[in-house]
């Protein structure tokens, strides 16, 4: 079970969620040990980089193994995101771009970003066209919410438009920014999405705790791959399981504790 995502081709349909502070380097060289998919890295802000902060410098590296090398931008001004993007793809040869428009946090979508955008149709119809253009062939991906809450749904609009402006695929969190991280996923969501995009791949995201959960959100929703966030904190070997889960292999079992705390399993 393979998933491309314009010229990548990855052997299983899983992909590693960004999550500031956590999903660094070492982190995902650690998760990419049990299994496979596409590792992104933590969210990186567009302006920052740009202006050559360090810090945020720091985070956009990666490890001497990682293959494909792949990053997510945020940032509201479609400028600073295209010169962001070419400067990446250019000088560090990232293999893949993804933008984030699900972050729910309130600093963030307070300022317009993040969760936020989708609602403005206009920019985030220039920020997305920006990052494609200037990308080239490297595949660019949009991440999601439904919308900032119940009465302001964005994410077929958002979907449709970044289809038809060229991204390789849209991975929906089926939460409202409103929700941030509580109550339930609402997978029906994903289904709407599929069922409304037809050229690109559709992830879904939201509430996938076991390995059996992606199966069933694809099987219930149609959707081509998962996002895995939470779900795999403190066990990395989470991408196994998901790895065995999505082939019918038997299930390894969980490493014990003295080979957790010594780094391998």
């Amino acid at each position: 079970m393979t998933l491309t995502i314009g010229p990548l081709s990855l052997p299983f349909p899983v992909v590693l969620a960004p999550m500031a502070g956590i999903t660094n380097a070492p982190f995902r060289s650690l998760c990419r040990e049990f299994g496979g998919g596409l590792f992104v890295s933590e969210m990186i802000g567009a302006r920052a980089f740009v202006e050559g902060n360090a810090k945020t410098r720091e985070l956009t590296r990666f490890g001497i193994d990682e293959d494909p090398r792949s990053l997510q931008l945020y940032g509201t001004d479609p400028g600073a995101i295209g010169e962001a993007v070419r400067m990446l793809v250019d000088v560090d040869h990232v293999d893949h771009i993804d933008l984030n428009f699900g972050c729910p946090a309130p600093k963030i979508t307070r300022h317009g970003g993040g969760a936020a955008v989708p609602f403005k149709r206009r920019l985030f119809a220039a920020i997305v066209e920006s990052a494609v253009t200037a990308a080239g062939e490297v595949p660019v991906t949009v991440k999601m919410r439904i919308g900032l809450d119940d009465d302001h749904p964005t994410f077929l609009g958002a979907g449709r438009v970044s289809q038809d402006l060229g991204v390789a695929a849209v991975a929906l969190h089926a939460r409202t920014a409103e929700q941030l991280y509580s109550g339930t996923a609402r997978w029906e969501a994903i289904g709407e999405l599929k069922a409304a995009l037809t050229a690109v791949p559709v992830l879904g995201n939201g509430d996938i705790w076991e390995a059996e959960d992606a199966t069933r959100m694809m099987s219930e929703t149609g959707c081509d791959g998962v996002v895995i966030g939470r779900g795999c904190l403190g066990r990395p070997w989470f991408f196994r399981d998901l790895q065995e889960e999505l082939t019918g292999s038997a299930r390894t079992p969980p490493p014990e504790l003295g080979a957790v705390g010594g780094g391998g399993g």
